[in-house]
């Protein structure tokens, strides 16, 4: 029997590593698979979500969620490809895809308003106002988007996503106590303001 042909024993004190070719996600075995009482492995079929699949199901929350945290639905497709094409070729070492490009898209929403930050500090002429143009604005969504960053992203992220605190705090590196705080005085701000 050749070498090749013998099966491979794996040591108890390493953690091995299986190459799905698939997904090419390196993936520990113990979570694939269980033990046998003979000690053999007994390795289970995994499939690993491929990008195309999470484009197709992701997209369209993520251009949603990206909509009320910048002012225009293209501006927003803009920054959900971006998360995309960000995440691309770190695919395979991305243990969460969802959380990841969710705080992708909200990272790169704050880039957003941040350039548009300098960009209106830059001295601008007056433009001519449209008559009529404030009777149509929304009112609560203008004021959710006057908020601080972070008070935005938990308000539109508690609303409008329906998220739990403990999701919130996972998606903006938060912890959950300053995440209930923040959401209580953007509340109170949004109450002052709408009333």
């Amino acid at each position: 029997m050749r070498r090749r042909d013998r099966p491979h024993r794996i040591p108890e004190n390493r953690t091995p590593y299986l190459w799905v070719s698939y997904s090419m996600t390196e993936i520990p075995i113990d979570l694939l698979a269980a033990r046998a009482p003979d000690d053999e492995l007994i390795v289970e079929a995994v499939v690993v979500q491929p990008v195309d699949i999470a484009y197709r199901r992701l997209y369209p929350s993520l251009v949603r969620l990206a909509i009320l945290l910048v002012d225009t639905r293209e501006h927003a497709e803009e920054i959900v490809q971006d998360a995309f094409s960000r995440a691309y070729p770190k695919w395979h070492r991305i243990t969460n895809h969802d959380a990841y490009l969710r705080s992708t898209v909200i990272n790169l929403c704050r880039k957003a308003h941040r350039r548009r930050a300098v960009a209106r500090r830059a001295p601008q002429y007056p433009v001519p106002h449209a008559p009529g143009a404030d009777e149509l604005a929304d009112h609560v969504v203008d004021s959710v988007r006057a908020l601080t960053s972070p008070m935005r992203e938990i308000v539109v992220m508690r609303y409008y996503l329906q998220a739990s605190d403990a999701e919130i705090a996972a998606t903006l590196r938060l912890p959950e106590g300053t995440v209930k705080s923040t959401l209580h005085r953007a509340r109170s701000i949004l109450r002052k303001e709408l009333s």
